[in-house]
């Protein structure tokens, strides 16, 4: 099935399903999990996708971040989901800090609805913290699916330039 296709199915399948998720530990194994999923990635697989792994700041200080990509057993992608009805503004500083504490050098933002991708350093960086793609999962254009198969793990390169 293309790309296009199960974007188009999820779509379709999380409207009738936003009501119940009511939480955002639904939002993410609901909503996100199953995109990472279409992405390519093997969500059961934990040299893969790491779920809630905990980054230490210091004397009784940890976070978890949602999920972890992992590529070659180095974390690549730090994933931090929000419920879905949160918007997504207020929480690019969550990933500037978790990026402190682990080698990855990108980062997916989502409410399991709309997905943002950064860079590593956009994030650290006050003065360009725009997301380098934005995806909302009910935008199925052709243009847009052609930028989201670039996310996709078959396609997506660690390209230290963008970092």
């Amino acid at each position: 099935m293309e790309l296009k296709d199960e974007i188009g199915q999820f779509a379709v399948r999380i409207k009738k399903m936003l009501p119940q998720v009511q939480s955002e530990d639904l939002t993410r194994n609901a909503l996100v999990m199953p995109f990472i999923q279409i992405l390519g990635y093997d969500v059961f697989n934990p040299s893969e996708v790491q779920s809630e792994a905990v980054l230490d700041f210091g004397v009784k200080k940890s976070k978890k971040v949602d999920y972890t990509i992992m590529k070659d057993g180095e974390p690549t992608i730090l994933v931090e989901c929000k419920h879905h009805e949160d918007k997504l503004d207020v929480h690019d500083s969550n990933l500037a800090k978790y990026f402190r504490k682990t080698k990855a050098k990108y980062g997916l933002l989502t409410n399991g609805l709309v997905y943002r991708f950064y860079t590593e350093k956009m994030v650290r960086s006050k003065k360009n913290s725009q997301p380098i793609f934005e995806f909302t999962l009910t935008d199925t254009k052709a243009a847009t699916i052609a930028k989201l198969i670039e996310q996709h793990k078959d396609y997506f390169k660690v390209d230290e330039k963008a970092v």
